[in-house]
């Protein structure tokens, strides 16, 4: 009888990993560490983390393989620039997790959704018209230039000891640093923490 049941439980976590596999896809480009990318993202939930790889890799799910098909997903690179364009994106249960070289600049728009950024040294240049941002930076204090604003929702800024709740809030601070922070979030709660 126990068997029966080991084997039943197997084979269920094999079937659900296989109909994982068919809703999930990725695509790599090759990008060497240092460079600037630019993404252009439709409505879902992203996570942008820094990696030690030298390539851009976007994995990407959907809740059918039908659904997956539809979804454009474009990255080209020249140089030390990257254009990445995810479009055609379904109005639900989207996720995609975006790794670059963790020496990048980046300069993101999100139409809406929630987006994660997370260990990556540079500058960064991000907006999105609605959802939750949240970006994890290493070092403060090697931001010199830092605005962020909201029109409807919070600021919590930890990592610059701000904190602002309302409508139309916003920053600016000058700091000793040689990076460039600028978040813009139309409706949501906009975070900037300090990483672990």
């Amino acid at each position: 009888m126990k068997r029966l049941v080991l084997l039943t439980l197997l084979l269920t976590a094999s079937s659900v990993a296989a109909q994982q596999r068919q809703n999930e896809a990725v695509v790599e480009q090759k990008f060497s560490p240092g460079g600037s990318i630019r993404m252009h993202l439709s409505a879902g939930d992203y996570t942008i983390s820094g990696s030690d790889s030298s390539a851009i890799v976007v994995t990407y799910r959907a809740s059918s393989p039908e659904r997956l098909k539809r979804i454009k997903v474009q990255c080209k690179t020249n140089g030390s620039s990257a254009e990445l364009t995810v479009a055609e994106t379904p109005h639900n249960n989207f996720h995609a997790t975006i790794e670059v070289p963790r020496q990048s600049d980046l300069w993101v728009r999100l139409t809406a959704g929630d987006m994660k950024i997370e260990g990556i040294e540079g500058n960064k240049d991000v907006e999105a018209h609605a959802g939750d941002l949240e970006i994890q930076i290493a070092h403060p204090e090697e931001y010199g230039h830092r605005d962020a604003s909201v029109l409807a929702g919070d600021i919590d800024a930890s990592a610059f000891n701000i904190s602002k709740e309302g409508l139309f809030r916003s920053f600016h601070q000058k700091g000793p640093g040689k990076y460039r922070l600028h978040a813009h979030l139309g409706a949501g709660d906009l975070t900037i923490r300090e990483s672990l």
